[in-house]
């Protein structure tokens, strides 16, 4: 964005002003020094004693410098006329005769060498000097000096003068006395807002003793603003310097203030605002802006024939709040995140007469024909706010303020779901998805408002890869509640997301997808059944032998993400840590049936197992591998895939290694049989963190006695199951630190 260029109307609303007065005082205002007065300048009229030049040779140099058309004038012959005035008409300049040619010969020179596109900064000096006696005597003419200079500094050329003559220090010192006139003011700002635009020297110079606070301040006047606002933009555009500086001097409060005051609502100078906005996007903090900031960017950002590039600003601005969780419990506490929900439908359809924030939620949205480079713009607007959103729909107090479902807010977003547009069903199932973590919003949002029947058809039909991941999430969470994985389940979910398990699909979706399986077959014997079922009733297809967990073997085999394969692992732990469970024993009929189809369909199935127990990284998942390798060893089947996992040179390391711990932690075991334990939690959220050194204790104490039992079990069945192995590892002398009374012969 070019720098603002700062120009006014002769007609400046000022009621309060005096024509014949400059300043007014106000003991309110920050004090400054002004100009010191000059020395033997006058205040009064009355004619000095000194003696005189030839009047005729002034005369004849100030008629060089008038014109008869005021238009054609130049800054200096403009000046001349002035300066005369003042000293002949208002007696506020006071010049000996020499002073007075010296005066008008510069001005003459001067404005020779302007129209030869020179800049004479010894004229600017001497007109300094003139200026210093009117601000001193309180001229009225000030104000018209001060608005040729303010219209000159516009050009470029003039702008290093200007600062080094002093001129730019001279009408600092007027804004920083806080007590002239509007009218005077606006010039005072011009000049230095133009003066600054592109130039750094003069940028320090309002940097310098910090005279930008002085133009900041001039923002709690109304009447000003319209000028202040480019002022500033002029001085912080590209300049850190100052940037900081006006941070510092509170200009972000007045900014957010003048928005909620609505001060510059449909105006140019709102762009300069909102660039002023950006300039301070990654700088601010918390302290800097108001209480009330997100929901004033919000609204403002929501204005009807509101350029594109504004409303981005706008709604940085409030995104940029939103980092702070302050920010974020505000906005919840107080109701306000229908508001950038209420932004979203506005950029999907034309702006509503109606100035409701109830959002309508079966309106049939069409986004409006825009230049293609707007609507690439309003959609990664949209995206911003929607992410800001799962930040905030991730904070306790949002999902304690909606857990019972009942606002019109959630109601909303339920509709977006079922809806038509990606980016609303995107918004709705992150937010739901974050409300979706207890078991009453859980069962509710199932039992309710059957949300799982929309999410699954989205899981059909939609090839967003942002909102598939996100449904994906949404059921994992609705999951954790076991009534809900018997409804997933029946209602075909294990089907539908097994698209999602090919090695052709994306990597974020596969993981999402097994991490949805790994959740509703996590201790549910019916839906373990789904898993195991056939993917074929016809019995002469190569699929009937092929199960859902097949697919999941198979992309265990094929992916090169640790992180799906690590996913499938824990799948096939769950599976075994189900069907040897309390519930499983209860009914031992489909339990033995189910382990049959689980070994005997899957001769890969220990792979992920071996992985598990190898694998350096996570503790926990080395923990779960062997807690499952010791379930399967229970079983005739399962002895037998363990004792062929074992011939690898790595599994059967990391038994040695597990076995051959640290003797002091051993614990004695209760019984052969029994004494199978878990140190992975049932579902552990984060298998990157490292546990405490006490906890790992704990673990390798438990890792080892998990595998003492594995190798019992595999004892136990080496003659009925003809373990080659098994021999091969009884050969070895590598058990001489087991107390082997806890083995049986």
């Amino acid at each position: 964005m070019a720098d603002a260029d700062l120009i006014i109307e002769d007609a400046v609303p000022s009621s309060d002003m005096h024509p014949a007065a400059a300043f007014q005082t106000s003991s309110s205002q920050p004090s400054a020094s002004l100009p010191t007065r000059p020395s033997g300048q006058r205040t009064t009229s009355t004619p000095t004693s000194e003696p005189q030049s030839d009047p005729s040779s002034i005369q004849s140099i100030f008629e060089a410098l008038s014109v008869s058309d005021p238009k054609q004038e130049g800054m200096f012959r403009s000046l001349a006329v002035i300066f005369r005035s003042a000293q002949e008409q208002e007696c506020s300049v006071n010049l000996t005769s020499s002073g007075a040619e010296f005066v008008w010969t510069s001005l003459q020179r001067a404005d020779i060498s302007s129209r030869q596109g020179l800049q004479d900064v010894s004229a600017l000096r001497a007109s300094k000097d003139i200026l210093e006696q009117m601000i001193w005597n309180q001229s009225h003419l000030l104000v018209d000096a001060a608005k040729i200079l303010a219209d000159s500094s516009r050009d470029a050329a003039w702008r290093d003068p200007l600062g080094d003559a002093g001129i730019v220090n001279l009408f600092l010192s007027i804004i920083a006395t806080g007590t002239a006139t509007d009218q005077l003011m606006i010039h005072a700002l011009r000049l230095v807002g133009n003066t600054c635009g592109d130039n750094d020297g003069n940028r320090q110079r309002v940097v310098s003793d910090n005279n930008l606070r002085f133009i900041v301040k001039q923002l709690e006047n109304p009447r000003l603003v319209p000028i202040v606002i480019p002022v500033l933009y002029n001085v912080c555009s590209d300049f850190e310097p100052a940037q900081r500086l006006a941070l510092s001097d509170g200009v972000y409060l007045r900014l957010i203030e003048i928005l909620e005051n609505g001060l510059l609502a449909s105006t140019p100078t709102l762009s300069y605002l909102c660039r002023l906005l950006d300039f301070f996007e990654d700088s601010f903090n918390a302290n800097d802006s108001s209480e009330t900031a997100v929901e004033v960017l919000f609204r403002a950002a929501g204005a009807p024939d509101l350029d594109v590039d504004n409303r981005v600003s706008l709604v940085d601005a409030a995104i940029a709040h939103l980092r702070f969780e302050d920010y974020q419990r505000h906005m919840v506490s107080f109701d306000l995140v229908d508001i950038p929900l209420g932004l979203l439908v506005q950029w999907y359809s034309p702006p509503r007469a109606s100035s409701s924030r109830q959002i309508s939620a079966t309106d049939i949205l069409t986004p409006p024909i825009r230049d293609a480079g707007e609507e690439e713009q309003l959609a990664l607007m949209r995206s911003s706010i929607i992410q800001i959103l799962s930040d905030v729909s991730a904070i306790p107090e949002f999902a304690a303020k909606y857990a019972l479902m009942e606002l019109p807010l959630v109601e909303t977003l339920l509709s977006w779901v079922a809806g038509p547009h990606t980016q609303l069903q995107l918004c709705s199932c992150i937010m739901l998805g974050n409300l979706a973590r207890s078991d009453l919003t859980c069962s509710v949002m199932i039992s309710s408002f059957s949300v799982h029947e929309s999410l699954l058809d989205i899981l059909k039909f939609s090839s967003d890869t942002q909102v598939l991941h996100s449904v994906l999430g949404f059921l994992r969470n609705l999951g954790l509640l076991p009534a809900n994985k018997r409804v997933l389940g029946e209602a075909g979910t294990l089907e539908i997301v097994s698209r999602f398990l090919s090695i052709d699909a994306i990597t974020q979706l596969s993981h999402a997808a097994v991490s949805l399986v790994r959740q509703i077959i996590n201790g549910s014997m019916n839906n373990i059944s789904r898993l195991l079922s056939s993917l074929s009733s016809d019995e002469e297809s190569p699929a009937h032998s092929k199960t859902y967990l097949s697919l999941l073997l198979s992309l265990f085999d094929k992916s090169d993400d640790v992180a799906v394969k690590v996913e499938v692992s824990r799948v096939v732990a769950a599976v075994l840590r189900c069907l040897h469970s309390s519930q499983a024993l209860s009914n031992l009929g489909l339990r033995n049936q189910l382990l049959h189809r689980l070994f005997s369909l899957h001769p890969n199935l220990c792979q992920p197992l071996s992985m598990m127990v190898t694998q350096p990284r996570w503790p926990i998942i080395r923990s779960e591998g062997w807690f499952a390798m010791a379930l399967a060893s229970r079983t005739a089947e399962g002895s037998i895939a363990i004792d062929t996992a074992l011939e690898q040179v790595e599994v059967f390391g990391a038994l040695e290694a597990t076995i051959h711990g640290d003797s002091t932690l051993v614990t004695a075991l209760s019984s052969s049989a029994v004494a199978v334990t878990s140190n992975a939690a049932e579902s552990p959220e984060s298998i990157d963190s490292k546990p405490s050194a006490e906890h790992e204790a704990e673990m390798r104490v438990k890792d080892r006695e998990n595998a003492m039992v594995l190798v019992n079990e595999l004892l136990k069945n080496r003659v009925r199951c003809q373990l080659p192995f098994i021999y091969h590892f009884l050969s070895q002398n590598l058990f001489d630190s087991i107390d082997w009374r806890w083995f049986m012969s």
